[in-house]
């Protein structure tokens, strides 16, 4: 945007929603309609106190979440014992759980005290091995490195490309090692699978999925090297979790 400082415009967009954006998403939803703002919806109680149970308490949501569990597990399983990672977003601290339960400790960074509410108690048995810290992530640009890895799950999908970048380039400027994020990548099979959810009045999982060559730019423009990558459920879910090491 002429006259508006790059710095001020990553502020806006990086975990925040800047008011162009708002606008974009309220007439837009990004490639898969979803009339709603994230960085505000997260921020409701009632949301988050709900957010585990509409999304994990069901078959599929079970069988789901313990195979992403599995890749999380798999994605970080090099890292050392004790490590410092932080969790952003953190939400209700689901994934932290499971880095906790593999001996690392976690600080769960998220815009929403809501959510970070409902982790806090959830979490509660791992004591002083998890904090919270409520806050955007790009307040990392400004802060040096201090965390072995980072974890960046269910958050990508909300955003364009440009923001997306912002983002992972923010935590890799807090990182001193390993960066895992998870996207839906957005394939010719994948697309299919969409139409004919949207044909049978289902939400569409990802308001902007990735191609391909969308998420080698991601990694690049963000100062990663990809390392490896696990599909959750290859035919049925789209969610990829990418483990990546910063960039020399």
């Amino acid at each position: 945007m002429a006259g508006t400082d790059e710095s001020d415009t990553a502020k806006r967009t990086v975990l925040g929603w800047d008011s162009d954006m708002n606008s974009q998403n309220s007439t837009a939803g990004g490639r898969y309609k979803k009339n709603w703002t994230p960085s505000e919806h997260y921020k409701d109680t009632k949301i988050a106190e709900q957010y585990d149970k509409e999304r994990f308490s069901s078959v599929s949501g079970k069988v789901f979440d313990r195979l992403e569990k599995a890749a999380i597990r798999r994605a970080f399983r090099d890292l050392p014992a004790d490590s410092l990672i932080l969790d952003a977003p953190s939400g209700t601290g689901r994934l932290a759980e499971t880095l906790l339960e593999m001996g690392h400790r976690v600080v769960g960074l998220d815009i929403s005290p809501a959510m970070l509410t409902v982790a806090q108690r959830k979490l509660a048995r791992f004591g002083e091995r998890y904090q919270t810290r409520v806050a955007d992530v790009n307040d990392l640009a400004l802060e040096p490195k201090q965390f072995d890895a980072a974890l960046c799950a269910r958050v990508l999908m909300h955003f364009p490309i440009e923001e997306q970048i912002a983002f992972l380039s923010a935590v890799c400027h807090a990182t001193r090692r390993t960066v895992v994020f998870n996207q839906s990548l957005d394939t010719t099979y994948q697309r299919l699978r969409r139409q004919v959810k949207r044909m049978l009045g289902n939400q569409a999982p990802a308001s902007f999925p990735i191609t391909p060559a969308e998420a080698r730019r991601l990694i690049q423009e963000a100062g990663l090297i990809e390392q490896a990558r696990y599909h959750v459920l290859p035919l049925v879910s789209e969610a990829t979790v990418f483990a990546c090491r910063i960039g020399d």
